[in-house]
């Protein structure tokens, strides 16, 4: 994702990587709310007071959702009178004065959930650069507990933001307070200001119906941006003496009311600016695509959501020969080529050139290691997994989740069990990252891995050389299944040498004999696998083989079933058993049993 940002989220949730998304979200309204005693309740004012405003109309352009529009009748006017009250509540502090440029209906729905996608849909719609501010309505929330970021959302140092209704159970006096305040904690948001966690003013996390107003120092970090905007926004030089005016204001914020991510990112925004040779976006990369490209851009992007990648990247790649230098063209020109043509050369040129360009983004070195994983370079796709993690590790908040469950998935892709288990417990929660870390579970006892334990694996296996253990496992089982003992047993004697009491080339050993007839030395080795991981479901598997071979069937049975507890899944396991519980009154319990798992008879 686009660095800058403390909060990105991601736009490709159907597939498995997840590239940037348009623009990025700065710290929006989601920071815990502080104590509101104590010295966070006393805000030093500002060393200087702020020149007297002029008065400044802002062009608002509003769009209301499918539901929305379905609970609030003749919302047109309510919003009209929403905005009016908010311009009555600023124009004598700011001199603003809200303007409304046009309502429009918009075509979604479904309010529940968070609101930054609905910002990114919102953004799609309409890039608003003719208009001050854009604005999207949604229906109210089922229950409100006070926090800000569940009634709005904002594009920090940009110009959208979304708004929830509000229920008509609330009193009218309370509701237009609240409507006023959430509208104006988005604006501000717009505008660079971040959370005060004081409690008493618009800008704290959490409402309280006794806010009123932005504190003083707020009020100085508004006027910067007022006194600079819309020009700062395309012009070069506007924006260089707004980002200085804006990072003496936020230098000025210290003391643990505005202490944390938001400022830092504000701070990091300014610095960029200053360095930087062309007009940033509120990410702090580039804007140098014109209104009509960065709708080309936007339309591209529908094309990749719609299922229509191939059109997608047929369009895109003007523009990625015009702007070589726009990390967002080029991150998603990336990503196309990778899904549509990972076998090409000039898809992995393509991917590398970006890497040189933009050496910090994560999802560029994990497209290309799934360029690697595609043909079959494991080692080089490792490597690039590796540098991924870097990335993310270097990011102020430590990357997104969703991004730390696609490098998981990656890692089990490569073979790494232990990288992809660490990796993906730094994205506790998600659906993806508990999938890496059942998938890497199974293996593990597959091929009789050590366990993790807190401190990683054991000491007898370096993560960086499980990938190459476990694909060489893998190899040599698809030898012996295919009857190539010769070349098995020398692929297993090497392995013997590289990994020296290695349970994993143990349990190879214990196929291989078994495979031989030498069903002695097979019992020997796959105990001597069990003793180390009692759960390793394959040497289950072949000793169970071996007692039903040997009529052991008391040994057979304990095998056998000890696998379908490990992996139900194991038809081979249930096949022996039934075998072994032939005449028995053990089959029709069995039998059943198959029946609720597989939802068929037993064969």
């Amino acid at each position: 994702m686009i660095p800058g940002s403390p909060r990105t989220p991601g736009w490709f949730g159907a597939v498995l990587l997840l590239i940037p998304i348009l623009g990025l979200l700065g710290p929006g309204c989601a920071a815990p709310a502080a104590p509101r005693d104590g010295p966070l309740a006393r805000i030093p004012p500002p060393p200087t007071s702020s020149p007297a405003p002029a008065a400044r109309v802002l062009r608002v352009r509003v769009y209301a959702d499918v539901d929305h529009r379905a609970r609030v009748l003749h919302w047109e006017r309510a919003f009209e009178a929403w905005l009016q009250r908010a311009s009555d509540a600023v124009r004598g502090p700011l001199g603003v004065t809200f303007e409304l440029e046009a309502a429009r209906a918009w075509d979604r729905r479904g309010s529940e959930g968070p609101l930054e996608p609905v910002l990114g849909a919102l953004e799609a719609v309409d890039a608003g650069e003719d208009v001050d501010l854009v604005i999207g309505l949604v229906a109210a929330p089922v229950s409100f507990d006070g926090a800000q970021h569940e009634l709005g959302f904002a594009r920090v140092l940009g110009r959208h933001c979304v708004l929830r209704g509000l229920g008509a159970g609330l009193p009218v006096g309370a509701r237009q307070r609240l409507e006023v305040a959430v509208l104006l904690h988005e604006w501000a948001h717009t505008l660079g200001a971040p959370h005060v966690r004081d409690g008493r003013g618009w800008m704290s996390p959490k409402y309280d119906v006794g806010q009123t107003g932005f504190d003083a120092r707020t009020l100085a970090l508004l006027g910067a941006g007022l006194r600079h905007l819309p020009g700062a926004r395309v012009e070069l030089e506007a924006q260089k003496a707004w980002a200085r005016e804006l990072r003496g204001v936020v230098e000025a914020m210290t003391g643990p009311a505005w202490e944390g991510p938001e400022r830092d990112f504000l701070l990091e925004w300014t610095e960029r600016v200053r360095a930087s040779g062309v007009v940033l976006g509120p990410e702090g990369t580039p804007r140098s695509l014109s209104p009509l490209e960065r709708q080309r851009l936007a339309e591209v992007i529908a094309l990749e959501k719609a299922g229509r990648p191939e059109l997608a990247a047929e369009a895109l790649e003007p523009l990625a020969v015009r702007h070589p230098h726009d990390e967002r063209v080029q991150l998603l020109a990336c990503y196309l080529a990778v899904h549509l043509t990972p076998g090409l050369d000039a898809t992995r040129e393509r991917c590398e050139r970006a890497i040189a360009r933009f050496p910090d983004e994560p999802s560029l070195r994990m497209n290309v290691a799934l360029l690697h994983l595609h043909a079959g370079r494991f080692d080089e796709a490792q490597d690039s997994l590796v540098a991924a993690r870097r990335n993310l590790e270097a990011r102020t908040e430590g990357g997104e989740p969703a991004q730390w469950a696609d490098l998981a998935a990656l890692f089990l892709r490569a073979h790494c069990v232990t990288w992809a288990e660490e990796t993906a417990a730094r994205a506790p929660g998600l659906a993806a990252s508990a999938a890496v870390m059942e998938q890497a579970a199974r293996l593990r006892r597959q091929v009789a891995l050590p366990a993790r334990t807190g401190a990683g694996t054991s000491p007898a296996l370096e993560p960086a050389r499980e990938g190459s253990l476990v694909r060489a496992v893998s190899d040599v089982e698809a030898l012996l299944h295919a009857g190539s003992s010769g070349p098995a047993r020398e692929r297993i004697a090497a392995l013997a040498q590289a990994f020296p009491e290695s349970p994993s080339v143990t349990l190879l050993q214990c196929e291989l004999h078994l495979l031989q007839g030498r069903l002695s030395s097979a019992r020997t080795s796959c105990e001597r696998v069990l003793a180390f991981r009692e759960d390793a479901v394959q040497a289950h598997l072949l000793l169970g083989v071996l007692a039903t071979n040997t009529r052991a069937h008391a040994r057979a049975r304990k095998h056998l079933e000890r696998v379908i507890a490990l992996e139900p899944s194991r038809t081979e396991a249930w096949h022996l058993l039934a075998r072994e519980y032939r005449g028995t009154r053990q089959l029709k319990p069995l039998q059943v049993r198959y029946r609720e798992q597989f939802a068929r008879d037993l064969p």
